[in-house]
């Protein structure tokens, strides 16, 4: 169960590391998903979505960010 998703969005503008695996964000305009401490600009409110995990976020058609590898690093 993913907590609210207010809550999820202020870790995700803050970085909260607290927050780190317990949920990904997926953002509709870019198709990609982060990690909640992704260094990469904060995308609106309104265009980002929660998921519980990389597996959820794949199905759903979103990429993992090149920027914080929230699928792991690529080899």
């Amino acid at each position: 169960m993913l907590p609210d998703a207010d809550l999820l969005y202020a870790a995700l503008a803050a970085r909260d590391p607290a927050f780190e695996g317990r949920a990904f964000a997926c953002v509709r305009t870019t198709g990609i998903f982060c990690r909640l401490t992704c260094p990469a600009r904060t995308a609106k409110r309104g265009n980002v979505s929660f998921r519980a995990s990389v597996a959820d976020c794949l199905a759903e058609g979103f990429r993992p960010c090149r920027r914080c590898f929230p699928a792991g690093r690529p080899d």
